[in-house]
């Protein structure tokens, strides 16, 4: 979930512009990995997903024509990689006629560049991750990505799906994503530091305070938080707006149907301030990136790591020093808060689209299809995330510490995704600078608030209601 800049300058005017088709010749995978860490016509019904619970799909293309699709993708290493390229193989071997040249480039540069100038002219891959919410409507708008509800309804797509997970890949009414798992936010607690150090795990932002306050008396850095990326920042400060303004509110408000400048918000940024004043977060914050924070957390060095469900992958990993030995709650109870416990961070927001100029639609349907649920089964396995689709799975197989993060939600009454991913545009960059700024001492929370508020006035072109 860690998005960055809009797209809005480089895709003005490109409807006028005719594109091309974007399938491209080759087989097998490139990976570049860097150091930077329009309406449909009438379709044919494509065959159904080919995941390994699923029937053997029947031929798309029932002639020998040889049809070459691109998939671009985040993965370009470790479980993930090593899922998607298992898929790809399944999915040629059931379509001999089918190549799939699978492109993998890390995340941040995919996000921050590359899909932004492939987009710009319709050259994205035929199939291509992308993140729903405020990230693909300028994708969208621009006409780069086929609707899906014409194939969907012909497959019966959507009776596949958990409810909820193609809110936020519909716009205007309109499906452009097929969703490829959801997450939650929660409060990672290592029992055995709290035990060590006679600390009760949060039930409330109080006693978050107080076991901050404990932890770091006793030489223990408290929490997790790598401040050099805002996002993960916006973890934290997201979650607790979650607790004071509610779930209802900040889904309106993000969606610039609401202010984004109240006592609740304010609220959520002076909560934030006074776990940093309270020692909460490593020293030199600002200088860490999330995967360099978390590492302590993983070895058992940290006690606390307010995070996405995906963290369960790297509790229950035998690589870590951690296994067996952390309890998921939710983000704790604010006294006086417009939202309750059974509230949380999150949604479906990763997704697979079809790009609107792909000269396959049909086979780039039935494989994105196809991917998306076997990645979701899979990463459900692994702890990465929770499902979007109805998979079959034996829970014996999956992440414990997931199934944690799964029970918590089995009475939620509300989600919100994380900011970065609602907003667009310069209010992106705008969210990263001011969460920055509250850690560093230069920003208090009312202009937290008003310049959260400024900034998606400047990008919707209006105040709020």
């Amino acid at each position: 979930m860690k998005l960055k800049k809009l797209v809005s300058l480089m895709l003005a005017g490109i409807m006028a512009v005719s594109m091309a088709g974007c399938g491209s010749a080759g087989s097998g995978t490139s990976t570049e990995n860097t150091d930077n860490s329009g309406d449909s016509d009438e379709q044919e019904a494509p065959a159904q997903d080919s995941s390994e619970d699923a029937e053997a799909p029947a031929q798309a293309a029932d002639s020998d024509e040889e049809i070459n699709l691109t998939f671009w993708h985040i993965w370009p290493d470790a479980e993930m990689g090593a899922i998607v390229e298992t898929y790809v193989e399944m999915f040629e071997k059931e379509h001999p006629n089918v190549t799939v040249e699978s492109v993998a480039t890390q995340e941040v540069e995919y996000q921050n560049n590359k899909l932004k100038v492939a987009a710009a002219t319709g050259a994205q891959g035929d199939v291509f991750m992308c993140w729903g919410g405020g990230y693909a409507k300028a994708y969208v708008d621009a006409g780069v990505v086929l609707p899906l509800d014409d194939l969907m309804e012909k497959n019966g797509t959507k009776e596949e799906l958990l409810d909820g997970t193609l809110t936020y890949g519909t716009y205007d009414g309109k499906v452009y994503g097929l969703p490829l798992k959801q997450w939650a936010g929660a409060l990672f607690c290592n029992e055995e530091l709290f035990e060590e150090h006679n600390v009760k795990i949060p039930e409330t932002f109080d006693e978050l305070l107080e076991a901050v306050k404990t932890f770091r008396a006793a030489g223990v850095t408290p929490m997790v938080l790598g401040a050099k990326e805002g996002w993960h920042i916006g973890m934290i400060q997201n979650a607790l707006a979650v607790r004071t303004e509610g779930a209802e509110y900040m889904n309106k408000a993000l969606q610039g149907e609401a202010t984004l400048d109240t006592e609740g918000i304010v609220k959520s940024a002076e909560l934030l301030c006074q776990l940093n004043e309270a020692g909460a977060f490593p020293d030199g914050t600002l200088g860490l990136g999330s995967e360099e924070s978390q590492e302590e957390f993983y070895m058992g060095l940290i006690p606390m790591y307010f995070g996405g469900s995906w963290v369960s992958s790297g509790c229950d990993s035998e690589e870590n020093e951690i296994q067996g030995l952390v309890k998921a709650v939710p983000m704790p109870a604010v006294d006086g808060g417009k939202g309750g416990i059974n509230s949380f961070s999150g949604g479906a927001i990763d997704m697979m689209m079809i790009n609107a100029n792909t000269a396959n639609p049909e086979i780039a349907y039935e494989f994105a299809v196809g991917i998306t649920k076997y990645m979701s089964q899979e990463a459900y396995k692994i702890g990465d995330s929770l499902p979007a689709w109805k998979v079959d799975v034996d829970e014996s197989e999956v992440s414990p510490t997931l199934r944690q993060v799964e029970e918590l939600i089995k009475n939620a009454d509300g989600y919100v995704l994380a900011w970065d991913t609602f907003l667009e545009g310069a209010a992106i960059e705008a969210h990263y600078e001011l969460l920055q700024g509250l850690i560093a001492g230069t920003t208090t929370p009312e202009e937290f608030a008003a310049g959260m508020q400024a900034a998606q006035e400047e990008v919707k072109g209006g105040s709020a209601e």
